[in-house]
């Protein structure tokens, strides 16, 4: 790629997304316009310079325009400062990718739906396990092979496809190996419904706390945000002591809030409020689900489901030093909340990134938005069937 057509991709980049930004305001026929042919002239030139498809290897055309966006600017980086590849670990990665990028969708789909049904003649458990999950909690779609309906596979398909270059990006922002790995096994249990890899990275620390990455708390303002009914507060003193300054403890469910209070009482410094957090101030309504760990928050309700609704920057009077969430897919909306701390004060973070296809790259990008600085990990606390309690530790440089 000679310098020429570096500078004409990024300067119709530049260009496309600043009208993106103005579109965002307002109607303009002229600038779809212009996003339109700005970026089939972008992927005409990518696609000389890569050799292949990008309709074919990422599904660009599915792409919406601010997706497309920032998978360029991801394309771009790669060819700018491509992945060294040092080791076996990353051999495979890479070797996933292409598997990835040289199958179709349908190709994809086919493979996972071929691997259910072996379970179901083989591995019976695994089959009903699996089925009766996405059925139980329906973030990450729903699936009942005997009605044809595969739509957490298809939701997949969507993210392997089209959010490669993402997954990518955040292999090589990912601070060390065990991360990298984590990734891998994700990617790998979404592409095979693999079940070996998973088992292999399992972190052997409590979920959030890891002493390698945060050693100690001492004097942290922690706020847990799904405090549930304080057993991850309960951990996360029986693992660093009681050296904190304060623990902020946020809960939308009445009942789990009732025994947060209670589980909580032993401890200094204590504030327990039950509220959701968000991007701003306001109310929504409890959607009960069969755990009630799982409860999250909905527009409409019953008047006695109502919670207030708050952003961490206005609602935490202390500066936060370590910030936890798992909020059942709100994590991203509660983070553009107190966006002005993790700026300014940089606070550690644990953020739960498995409460859909999504939150694992996109959650990463927020942050990396918002405070470049941080070191990433990433740690797996779940089972092997279906990947989740997978948290991304965000440590301040």
């Amino acid at each position: 790629m000679n310098n020429n057509d570096v500078e004409k991709i990024y300067e119709v980049l530049d260009t496309i997304g600043e009208a993106l930004e103005h579109l965002k305001h307002t109607e303009n026929e002229e600038l779809h316009k212009e996003v339109t042919l700005g970026r089939y002239e972008i992927v005409s030139m990518l696609e000389d310079m890569l050799h292949c498809s990008l309709t074919e290897t990422i599904e660009v055309e599915k792409m919406s325009d601010a997706d497309w966006l920032v998978t360029t600017y991801r394309i771009m980086e790669d060819i700018m400062n491509p992945l060294q590849v040092q080791n076996t670990f990353d051999v495979e990665f890479v070797k996933l990718l292409n598997y990835i990028w040289n199958h179709s969708r349908e190709e994809l789909l086919n493979t996972m739906k071929e691997t259910l049904s072996g379970w179901k003649s083989n591995s019976p458990a695994a089959y009903e396990t699996f089925v009766n999950y996405f059925a139980r909690f329906p973030l990450w779609g729903t699936i009942d092979p005997d009605k044809e309906d595969y739509n957490t596979l298809e939701l997949r398909v969507d993210v392997l496809k089209q959010h490669s270059y993402d997954f990518l990006w955040l292999y090589k922002r990912l601070e060390d190996y065990t991360s990298k790995r984590t990734l891998f096994a994700i990617l790998m249990n979404w592409t095979f419904l693999d079940m070996a890899h998973l088992s292999k990275i399992k972190s052997p620390f409590p979920d959030y706390y890891e002493p390698d990455i945060f050693p100690n708390n001492k004097d942290d303002v922690f706020v847990d945000v799904g405090a549930f009914v304080g057993d991850s507060i309960v951990q996360y003193t029986q693992v660093y002591g009681r050296s904190y300054k304060k623990i902020y403890a946020y809960e939308i469910s009445e009942d789990s809030y009732m025994k947060l209070c209670e589980n909580t009482s032993s401890l200094h410094d204590v504030i327990v409020r039950r509220k959701g957090a968000g991007r701003e101030k306001g109310e929504m309504f409890i959607e009960d689900n069969v755990c009630s760990s799982a409860n999250k928050l909905q527009s409409k309700g019953n008047e006695e489901q109502r919670v207030e609704i708050v952003p961490l920057d206005d609602d935490v009077e202390d500066t936060m030093t370590f910030l936890k969430m798992d909020i059942e897919g709100a994590e991203q909306d509660a983070l553009l909340g107190c966006e002005r701390t993790i700026r300014q004060h940089h606070p550690k973070l644990a953020i739960c990134t498995y409460h859909g296809y999504e939150d694992i790259w996109k959650i990463p990008f927020m942050i990396d938005c918002m405070y470049p600085e941080y070191k990433f990990y990433l740690r797996h606390y779940g089972g092997n069937l279906i990947p989740t309690e997978f948290v991304l530790l965000c440590k301040p440089d």
